[in-house]
């Protein structure tokens, strides 16, 4: 069944909002650089599919438009890559609850497929505390996807961004915007969200990847993706928020 909004038509999203689908899944994404070898859409189309996976879990769920640009400031010494401001993604959020619930959404997920909207969202719900929404602003729901590798043999743990994580599941999901040949270690060491912020990117890591794309495969890829997805519907059981779940 489709549960992308974009891609239904009005009367089908009524039919499916009489039948109770009433909940939304909001992803903010990002457009910027990853790497020499992903697409700057990467955030994007990453974190489409985990909404998607999300709201087929929850079973009562459609999928909004997925929110881009994000805030990237700290990547805007690469080409191509673009911001917006804190406040206005806190607006856009603002927007599209407020548009959703007038067609008669009762609940929502909010979520981040890109490390510098996190804090913005965590500040989101801390200044609006929006009562029908679960947030997921915490990185560590990515701490599923590494674990999701060590039975291939990988132990990484720096990143993600551009390393083996989001390659191996852009080789799964859009193999063809992979550009595996020019794919190269990155900055490898440690590192913290809140020094990429205030550093920037290419400051860390002149290549822009966080981590190490070599080795990345769509096997891998399937069952990061999957994890990752689980680790959602799992935060969103945690807050006590339910779902029709298969």
């Amino acid at each position: 069944m489709e549960l992308f909004i974009e891609r239904l038509t009005w009367t089908e999203i009524e039919t499916l909002l009489a039948e109770g689908m009433r909940r939304a899944v909001v992803c903010a994404a990002s457009c910027e650089q990853h790497g020499p070898h992903l697409p700057e859409a990467t955030d994007a189309l990453l974190g489409a599919a985990y909404a998607e996976g999300l709201a087929r879990l929850l079973g009562d769920a459609l999928v909004a438009p997925v929110i881009r640009p994000g805030c990237s400031q700290h990547h805007m010494a690469f080409a191509g890559s673009l911001t917006i401001s804190d406040r206005l993604l806190m607006d856009l959020l603002d927007a599209y609850l407020d548009s959703l619930r007038h067609h008669g959404f009762e609940r929502f997920v909010v979520f981040s497929s890109h490390g510098g909207n996190f804090p913005v969202l965590a500040a989101w719900e801390r200044e609006r505390r929006p009562l029908d929404t679960v947030v997921i602003s915490d990185v560590h729901v990515l701490d599923a996807g590494f674990q999701a590798i060590r039975r291939f043999g990988r132990t990484d743990s720096t990143g993600p961004h551009a390393e083996v994580l989001e390659t191996s599941m852009m080789l799964h999901l859009h193999p063809e915007l992979v550009h595996l040949e020019r794919a190269e270690p990155g900055f490898t060491g440690e590192t913290s969200l809140q020094d990429l912020l205030e550093r920037g990117m290419r400051a860390i890591s002149p290549n822009g990847i966080l981590g190490n794309p070599v080795g990345a495969s769509a096997e891998m890829g399937e069952a990061v993706l999957e994890a990752i997805v689980q680790a959602l519907w799992g935060a969103v059981q945690q807050a006590g928020a339910g779902g029709r779940t298969t």
